[in-house]
Formats: C-alpha cells, sequence, structure tokens
C-alpha cells in the first residue's frame, strides 16, 4: 500500500453546484520520465518540476491537468473515466489503461484545502516501454499577508512517490512530522520513506519559509540519498502543508508528493 491511513469513501475534492464556476487552483507538478527494454530500466534522470494549474470544472465534475513541459498538452478526467473508487483514492483510466490519474480523497485522510494526484502516461513500441509519471499538488494556497510572523505550528504529514532504477520502477510511501516557527522563518522536519530498493530511508532536517509566497524548501541527505522538499502552507491559517519531493542517488531517481495537516 502506498499510505497507510483509515480508509472512507468521500467527496473527492472541492466540488460545488453544478452552477459553480469553473475553479483553477494554483499547483505543483512534477515528472520522472524513464523506459523499460527487455527487463531494463533506463533515462529514469529524466526529472522536471513547474508550476501549473489543475482546472476543476463542477458542472462536470471534471478534472483538467497539463504537462509539465507543455501549456498546450492537457487531458481531463470525468466520472465516466472512473475505474475504481475506493480508501483513499479514485482512480481514472483512459486508453485501456494506457493513462491513468490517481487522486487522493482528501476528506479520507483529514485534509481540507490540499490534495495531490498522480498522472502517469504510458506506451509501448518496438519491444520498449515509455513511462511518464506526474505528481501534482494543488489546492487552496495560504495567502502570504496570512502567513503569521509569531508562533509554530504542527503538522503530521505523508508521502507518496516513485522511485526508477535500472530494475523498474517501486511505489513509495511514507509518514513524518513538521514544525514551523514562524517567528524564526523556520521549519524543522522529519520523514521515514518506504519502498526504496535499499530499504526505508530516515531523513530529518531543515528549511526556510518564504513569507511573500507561503512557500518553503528543505534539502539534507541520508544513507547516500540526497532528498529535496518543495512545499507551501495552505488553508486560510496555514492549516496544511504540501508539495514535492525528489530522491535521488547514482542508482536511481524519484518524485512524488507530500501533505500535512
Amino acid at each position: 500500500m502506498r499510505i497507510m491511513c483509515p480508509a472512507a469513501v468521500a467527496a473527492l475534492f472541492i466540488g460545488g453546484s453544478a452552477q459553480a464556476a469553473t475553479t483553477n487552483y494554483p499547483a505543483q507538478q512534477s515528472t520522472i520520465k524513464y523506459s523499460t527494454t527487455s527487463g531494463t530500466t533506463s533515462g529514469f534522470g529524466n526529472y522536471a518540476r513547474a508550476t501549473s494549474t489543475v482546472v476543476y470544472d463542477p458542472s462536470t465534475d471534471t478534472y483538467t491537468i497539463r504537462d509539465t513541459g507543455s501549456l498546450t498538452t492537457t487531458s481531463s478526467f470525468a466520472p465516466s473515466d472512473i475505474a475504481s473508487s475506493s480508501g483513499n483514492f479514485t482512480l481514472y483510466s483512459k486508453s485501456g489503461g494506457a493513462e491513468t490519474f490517481r487522486l487522493l480523497n482528501k476528506a479520507a485522510v483529514g485534509l481540507t484545502y490540499v490534495d495531490y494526484g498522480e498522472w502517469r502516461r504510458s506506451s509501448t513500441a518496438s519491444g520498449t516501454t515509455s513511462v511518464n509519471d506526474t505528481y501534482l499538488v494543488f489546492g487552496s494556497k495560504t495567502p502570504g499577508a496570512s502567513v503569521p510572523h509569531s508562533g509554530t505550528g504542527s503538522y503530521s504529514t505523508m508521502y507518496d512517490g516513485t522511485f526508477a532504477d535500472k530494475n523498474g520502477e517501486h511505489a513509495l510511501g511514507g509518514t513524518g512530522s513538521m514544525t514551523a516557527d514562524f517567528g524564526a522563518g523556520t521549519l524543522s522536519y522529519s520523514a521515514t520513506i518506504n519502498g526504496v530498493p535499499s530499504g526505508a530511508l530516515a531523513f530529518s532536517g531543515s528549511g526556510s519559509i518564504n513569507f511573500k509566497t507561503a512557500a518553503f524548501t528543505t534539502s539534507t541527505s541520508s544513507s547516500g540519498y540526497n532528498f529535496t522538499q518543495y512545499g507551501n502552507f495552505y488553508g486560510p491559517s496555514v492549516n496544511e502543508v504540501g508539495g514535492l519531493f525528489r530522491l535521488w542517488n547514482w542508482t536511481g531517481a524519484g518524485q512524488g508528493a507530500f501533505v500535512g495537516h
């Protein structure tokens, strides 16, 4: 299992009535690309990160997302594309399973303002399977003016991602915690990432808070792996956190999403 949390089936995202306007939610996203031929995977160093948007249309209950590297390459996922909906996720599937969107049911894990999904596209030609794996984190970001300049905030976090090496892909998951010191403008964290071929990895470190953008970054290493996080505060009063992480060393590369409340 990618995330060990209580399962529930509930509303998927910030919805609305059929008359509600289409909403553009600010997003961060990252992508890794890799190919597998005759059981050997390569190209997993192809990594990109971007600021983007997730468009939700409540009249059709449809999500539209875009490619990390192309503003014009988009894909929409509607109720007719749902392949399964249980536990913490709803899985959308198109093109015979060659394109999927795995969306977190944020209410099931106690979140209100931030959500994430994994958009995976794959194709096979001449014996080679190519994969484009994208994680998107989106929701209602805290306005910079609403980030406090005193006090602290503690968050319980969970992680979900993919790691690729020469032997293929590996599903990542994990849990952790973050503490923001708004008076000092710093953030400390700890995280345990499971699913890495070499075994569970424990990371801890600190980073800085950008009061103008309600964002933060952290970077550290452990057991020969590098681990970087790019996050934001979400909600009207820094209620939640969410962002992307990148995990890599000389054997492979991984990335994914983290969220917390």
